[in-house]
């Protein structure tokens, strides 16, 4: 077992708000990410709860951008109403990310 040892350190209160708030935001207690950042960790911040929803979307465009390459390539043609479903689909996400990232 590894022994343990603790060290005295003195913060001012931004400092001491300033880990506080990028442990916070990393989902770790201060200890746990002055550790991993004393190891040179990556530390990075949990996604937004939207990711998951953005990333289904993202997706989902990409499928329909393929059908409509495939459906065009088949036929030469191109399907102007999934075109524009797939247009309005992208808008949507293009607000999606400014509202959660911006």
């Amino acid at each position: 077992m590894k022994e343990k040892n603790a060290i005295l350190i003195r913060l001012d209160k931004d400092e001491f708000e300033r880990i506080t708030a990028l442990a916070q935001a990393i989902v770790l207690s201060r200890e746990e990410f002055i550790r991993k950042a004393l190891r040179g960790t990556t530390l990075r911040q949990r996604p937004p709860a939207e990711y998951g929803e953005i990333v289904r979307e993202l997706r989902g465009i990409g499928s329909n951008v393929h059908q409509l390459l495939l459906k065009a390539r088949t036929l030469d043609y191109v399907d102007e109403i999934m075109l524009q479903e797939t247009v309005d689909m992208i808008w949507h996400m293009d607000r999606v990310f400014t509202e959660s990232f911006g």
